[in-house]
């Protein structure tokens, strides 16, 4: 019999990120598995489906349209809107009778059934400098209770596992690796498959370095203009550096020094790409950059993997167990480091086919089937607990 689960999507309401594409990807994996029966909820209302992007919701409801226009007008906002969500929660958590509640992002709202919470890093802790005050002081508050509570937490790699145990007082029994995977969109092809998606934005198929991530201190962007920078002029002109993501805190000062750039030539800035082409703008890359120095799984490598382009990634936090050798690791303290091993990648033809096909084997291991596979067994697991 299927499990009736109750998704807190509320996320999805913003631009996906990481944990955006977490909840739409596991929950549509969950649901194909015919094991799970999926309540999504999204900030104040209820819906009887797996989480979805906001793209689809709203069918004759104007209130999504309308919510942001009128936030800023009432005053305690956020507190108003927190207890107004904790209210609609625990109101269909009831009417519904669900059995379980995943909270995808830490910490829960509310709940009177068991509760499967998601940590999918410790950033927060490790470097505070990369996040808002409030969002550390939340989660200075609510963490350890959340954590405490929790019938089970799921993290996405054992590094992130191994953080939570030292850092926290929860039983080793209670926290579960179940690694993230790759969307099927992700995969290799060739220049006429690219040729719309690449020339709207006036790239080429194959000649641009690619870097992907928000836009905000923790993704070291800073640290990949600084090394686009030392490589040799010609190489800059054959390859320019690409920029894909969203906007994120604290924002300003990078996007000042990528504007310099842009118009200095050899740096793109194209901002959010939607979802439809992301697939295209990693499948027209030469080399693909990630100098994130805190990851707690790190998706972009793994889907430029997938897309049969070759990896540099930084060799920190869970970057190393998720790319293990299929990707050449960069030290993010030394851009002068990371020239030299992204100008050998995009010149050797050797090294750039044997990385490139190292990549597409590692990226073949994670599957967002294999992720519900792993997640219903914690489900499983804890119901038949309840």
């Amino acid at each position: 019999m299927a499990l009736r689960v109750g998704f807190n999507a509320t996320p999805l309401l913003s631009p996906l990120t990481g944990i955006g594409q977490y909840i739409v990807n596991l929950g549509r994996a969950l649901a194909e598995t015919g094991e799970v029966d999926a309540y999504s909820f999204y900030g104040y209302k209820w819906r009887h489906e797996a989480p979805a992007p906001p793209r689809v919701l709203g069918r004759g409801d104007g209130s999504w349209r309308v919510l942001p226009l009128i936030k800023p007008l009432i005053p305690f906002k956020r507190e108003l809107r927190h207890a107004q969500q904790r209210i609609q929660f625990g109101r269909g958590l009831r009417r519904l009778r669900l059995q379980l509640y995943h909270e995808p992002n830490y910490v829960p709202i509310r709940y009177d059934v068991p509760v499967v919470i998601t940590v999918h890093d410790l950033s927060w802790m490790r470097y505070p400098e990369t996040h808002p005050a409030d969002r550390i002081r939340w989660l200075e508050r609510s963490m350890p209770s959340a954590l405490s509570h929790a019938a089970a937490i799921l993290v996405d790699s054992d590094y992130v596992r191994e953080e939570v145990l030292a850092s926290f007082a929860v039983e080793p029994e209670r926290v579960h690796t179940a690694h993230l995977g790759v969307s099927s969109a992700f995969r290799p092809r060739g220049a006429e498959e690219t040729r719309a998606a690449l020339g709207a934005r006036n790239l080429v198929h194959g000649q641009y370095v690619l870097a992907v991530g928000t836009i905000e201190p923790r993704k070291n962007l800073e640290h990949v203009l600084a090394a686009y920078v030392l490589l040799p002029e010609a190489v800059r002109q054959r390859y320019p550096l690409v920029i894909a993501g969203a906007k994120g805190w604290r924002a300003t000062n990078l996007e000042r020094d990528l504007r310099a750039l842009v118009a200095r030539g050899g740096v793109r800035f194209l901002g959010y790409v939607p979802d439809d082409d992301l697939p295209m703008i990693y499948a027209g890359a030469r080399a693909f950059v990630f100098a994130s120095v805190y990851e707690g799984f790190g998706l972009p490598p793994l889907e430029a993997m997938a897309s049969g382009v070759p990896v540099l990634v930084a060799d920190r936090a869970a970057l190393p167990e998720v790319t293990a050798e299929a990707a050449l690791k960069l030290n993010p303290d030394r851009p002068d480091d990371t020239a030299l091993k992204l100008a050998a990648l995009l010149d050797d033809e050797v090294m750039h086919a044997d990385f490139a096909q190292r990549g597409l084997r590692r990226a073949a291991v994670f599957t967002w089937d294999a992720c519900a596979r792993r997640t219903l067994r914690v489900y499983r697991r804890v119901d038949g607990a309840a």
